[in-house]
């Protein structure tokens, strides 16, 4: 472990061993300025992952109507063709 740690982005000193808490001088890795650009960064592919999931989600529903529709659609002509048979058995009677 270093005594000195710098920003992974810009070389800056941010953390001395010496004058600062141990777990904060292990967890810290940016600058205040190159943190927020960080989660930011880090926020847009967060985002952007979450869109794509919605998108694929969508889409799948999209399909799985597509499909239903068109299954309602035959079962509707399914029953249209059995009432045809009952009255036409109901007249020959």
């Amino acid at each position: 472990m270093t005594d000195i740690k710098r920003c992974k982005r810009c070389g800056k000193i941010i953390s001395d061993i010496n004058s600062s808490d141990w777990y904060s001088h292990i967890r810290i890795q940016y600058c205040d300025a190159c943190r927020k650009q960080s989660d930011r960064e880090k926020t847009a592919i967060r985002v952007a992952k979450l869109r794509e999931r919605k998108r694929q989600k969508d889409k799948f529903r999209d399909k799985e109507l597509e499909l239903m529709r068109e299954r309602v659609a035959i079962l509707e002509e399914e029953n249209e063709l059995i009432r045809q048979r009952i009255i036409k058995s109901r007249e020959d009677k």
